[in-house]
């Protein structure tokens, strides 16, 4: 079974309240999940990463063979990659955590997008951030 999501985190104030978009589809492009969810209060950068560990997460749950990774987040696309070094240290654990996961699937990409084909995460991104309380 193979999973494409589309990822986004947002921050409102970069540390601010936070979001998190996933939209995922199977193979044959069906929606199989949309959620928005609220991060707390943390930096962009972080979003993002929470974004991928909830993704990689709800995939491992669901017992996805072959996953396909979609952000327009290039630092992470890039670390996750190993094509950008990992410098700052608060990010080193959510790039340790959401190596751990990987290596759980037979098959893994992560590609970065432009945000204009990432407009349905970044909208539910930002409805994560407005879920607070």
């Amino acid at each position: 079974m193979a999973w494409h999501i589309y990822i986004d985190g947002a921050s409102s104030g970069n540390p601010g309240e936070a979001g998190a978009g996933i939209i995922a589809f199977d193979e044959k492009g069906n929606e199989i999940l949309n959620e928005s969810i609220y991060l707390g209060h943390m930096t962009n950068n972080m979003a993002e990463y929470s974004a991928l560990i909830v993704a990689l997460q709800k995939a491992e749950e669901a017992s996805v063979h072959d996953l396909f990774i979609y952000t327009d987040s290039q630092l992470v696309a890039y670390q996750i990659q190993g094509k950008y070094k990992v410098k700052n240290h608060q990010l080193s654990k959510y790039v340790e955590k959401a190596k751990a996961i990987i290596k759980h699937f037979n098959n893994f990409d992560i590609q970065y997008i432009p945000r204009t084909e990432n407009r349905l995460a970044d909208k539910l991104a930002k409805n994560g951030v407005n879920k607070k309380g």
